[in-house]
């Protein structure tokens, strides 16, 4: 097989697994909404305020680890791309996909029409499960104020609600900066092309047998 069908056929391979891996954060931003409002229908079927606020909590246990697999599928899609700009669509004539995708963000222009140019997948992986977040959040603080009954707020209710909003307010920032680290040109797909262009360049200064 020559060079020209072996770059050609793991293009293919590897655009096969950037669809994959995009499938899968379809798959996982699913199960995260439909898990939670699982969990939010069930806290609101609860008459007991602190029973509802527990059950509100559980959110947490869905968005967290779904927003970590987000991301590391996001992570393998700019491994994956930046490997193709690197070492394979330099050998193929006419495919420049990722290559021309990259130029066209790097052009000069203004910021604004730079995230035009966007598809915004990764910010609104961010914006679904910070609003879902925000729901349970809101949900546990209403339920602990006890809204509904006549009963004073006691001390470690004012204590757990200061504690649910300062988790909210770390979820929003830690989760904002990785988006951030996630975008085009962001540290993460600057980091993966630097890694794979020292390699190639290693590779390069070595002299065939």
């Amino acid at each position: 097989m020559d060079k020209e069908a072996q770059v050609w056929n793991e293009y293919q391979s590897l655009r096969s697994e950037v669809t994959h891996a995009d499938s899968l954060n379809y798959q996982t931003i699913s199960i995260v909404v439909g898990a939670a409002g699982v969990i939010l229908t069930a806290g609101l079927n609860q008459s007991d305020p602190i029973p509802r606020s527990l059950i509100f909590l559980c959110v947490y246990i869905v968005t967290i680890p779904g927003y970590r697999l987000l991301q590391g599928n996001r992570r393998r899609i700019w491994r994956i791309s930046t490997y193709i700009r690197t070492f394979l669509e330099p050998n193929l004539e006419f495919v420049k996909w990722e290559t021309r995708l990259d130029s066209s963000r790097k052009k000069p222009t203004s910021e604004n029409v730079r995230q035009g140019l966007s598809s915004l997948i990764g910010m609104n992986e961010w914006f679904i499960v910070t609003m879902i977040n925000l729901i349970a959040g809101a949900a546990t603080t209403f339920s602990l104020m006890g809204l509904s009954s006549d009963n004073p707020i006691s001390r470690w209710r004012i204590i757990f609600i200061a504690g649910v909003i300062l988790i909210n307010v770390w979820l929003i920032f830690i989760t904002a900066r990785q988006e951030k680290d996630l975008r085009r040109l962001g540290k993460v797909e600057q980091g993966f092309l630097n890694s794979w262009s020292e390699l190639r360049d290693k590779e390069s200064r070595v002299l065939p047998e």
